[in-house]
């Protein structure tokens, strides 16, 4: 299905929740979450079928780190072509027997951070989002998502670069809770919404970094400066260890009814990030329904 269609639908659209987390949960215990489409596609099938049946429109790859940077920190670089396309793959199968079912490619940034602040020189950074933009477009993904990006920068330089294949592009950041609500790199939502205006994307994103009751904020923030369509996936609350466990305290009731709430506001495109499950979807789906 085409991406930009689904802008165009009245009402919002229910995206997926968290893949690395639910994995893990579900028993996967690999050396990167990514590699999963490799030593257990069944697993990750079962999650993408899990959550359009909960209610999701929109699935994201098993792909976030599966960059070559990221990659080589696991000594697994070469597999990047392979990662990519059998993630593709899989989500594409699941994709096709469920009608209106969209699949974005999913790539996180590079996990290093640019000069002058770090190693990384933006010449080395196109390459790497081009890279994959590109797998992931000739495979088959419908448009590509870059989510968890905390530095404007660097999703500046992937936009462009992943754009240069054709594919369509949905930039995501980022936001660290506190004061005014801002980037690892301490831009600003007004920032935020500077970058979407000068690169004229379609849709901006906010994921991960904050619990659906401080993304009700971010949301009502950027209503205040642009109307443009928003895609928002919040944890589900701030992950807590317990009992040597890492647990993200937000209930589903909790997680669906403020996700409604930033509905109401105007999103778009709504789903769930770290500690989300099919449940949370779809409880929310439910929600959402029960508020017409």
């Amino acid at each position: 299905m085409d991406f930009k269609n689904l802008i165009k639908e009245s009402g919002a659209v229910v995206v997926d929740g968290s893949m690395g987390t639910y994995i893990t949960w579900l028993g996967y215990a690999g050396i990167t979450p990514e590699l999963a489409v490799i030593e257990a596609p069944a697993l990750v099938e079962r999650v993408h079928t899990e959550y359009i049946k909960a209610g999701a429109r929109i699935i994201l790859t098993d792909t976030f780190g599966a960059n070559t940077l990221r990659l080589s920190k696991k000594g697994i670089a070469w597999k990047v072509s392979e990662i990519n396309k059998e993630a593709v793959k899989i989500a594409a199968g699941v994709r096709d027997r469920y009608q209106g079912t969209c699949i974005a490619g999913d790539i996180g940034p590079t996990g290093e951070l640019l000069e002058p602040y770090g190693n990384l020189a933006v010449k080395q950074a196109e390459k790497v989002f081009h890279e994959q933009a590109l797998i992931l477009k000739e495979s088959g993904a419908d448009f590509v998502i870059l989510e968890t990006f905390q530095d404007i920068e660097e999703l500046r330089i992937a936009v462009r670069s992943a754009g240069e294949t054709g594919v369509s592009i949905l930039p995501c950041i980022t936001l660290n809770a506190g004061a005014g609500y801002r980037t690892l790199m301490g831009q600003g939502i007004e920032d935020i919404v500077s970058f979407a205006s000068d690169e004229k994307v379609d849709v901006l994103g906010v994921n991960c970094g904050l619990g659906s009751r401080d993304m009700i904020n971010v949301v009502r923030s950027i209503r205040g400066l642009t109307g443009i369509p928003l895609w928002i996936k919040p944890n589900a609350g701030m992950p807590e260890v317990r009992g040597g466990k890492t647990v993200y305290p937000e209930s589903p009731e909790e997680f669906a009814d403020n996700c409604a709430e930033m509905v109401r506001d105007g999103v778009k495109f709504i789903g769930g990030c770290c500690g989300t499950t099919p449940g949370h979807i779809a409880l929310l789906r439910n929600r959402l329904n029960e508020n017409g």
